[in-house]
């Protein structure tokens, strides 16, 4: 997928800059490191920006790591309300199971929870004008996590593209009268 900057023509500003650089080492560190979150230290060091600059710009890895789901899971929201294609969410489907292993702790367990209140935020807004938004939002919510996180851990065996076709189809039997039209 195209950086947004790309798509939005936007000149990033020193500040900009400084913020995506954070962004793309803890995404990077992320899918590469061993440990479930990196540490603040050693992103500043990746990053090559000072401590202090960090929390200029984040409140702590939770925040910066809420941030970075916020975006996957942005993508998935825009996917199961019809405001993306099925394609795109065949590939975010294809980037949680590659990386599956990383995504354990955050579509089951304890960070479950967190997750689906997060992607139910996320819909309520993708959904938001819509009758019974909220209670939409939790049960689409509520099933996407379900099924991922039957996925990640081995309780469901299926390829990406049947999963993505069957959450999208499922999130849009839940929004019956009112499903949300492509842009």
């Amino acid at each position: 997928m195209n950086d947004w900057r790309e798509k939005s023509g936007a000149i990033p500003t020193s500040r900009t800059a400084t913020r995506a650089q954070i962004f793309a080492t803890f995404n990077r560190l992320m899918l590469e490191s061993q440990n479930s979150r990196p540490k603040v230290a050693e992103i500043v060091a990746e990053a090559g920006v000072a401590r202090s600059t960090f929390y200029d710009h984040f409140d702590g890895v939770e925040a910066l790591f809420d941030e970075s789901l916020s975006m996957l899971l942005g993508q998935v929201a825009q996917c199961l309300v019809g405001r993306r294609s099925r394609g795109d969410m065949v590939w975010l489907m294809e980037h949680i199971h590659e990386n599956r292993e990383r995504g354990r702790e955050m579509l089951t367990g304890p960070g479950a929870e967190r997750t689906e209140a997060l992607l139910a935020r996320l819909l309520m807004r993708e959904l938001e004008g819509h009758e019974e938004a909220r209670l939409h939002a939790i049960l689409i919510a509520g099933t996407v996590m379900a099924a991922l996180g039957a996925w990640v851990s081995g309780k469901l065996s299926a390829p990406p593209q049947m999963l993505a076709e069957r959450l999208v189809s499922a999130a849009q039997a839940i929004l019956g009268t009112c499903p949300a039209s492509p842009q």
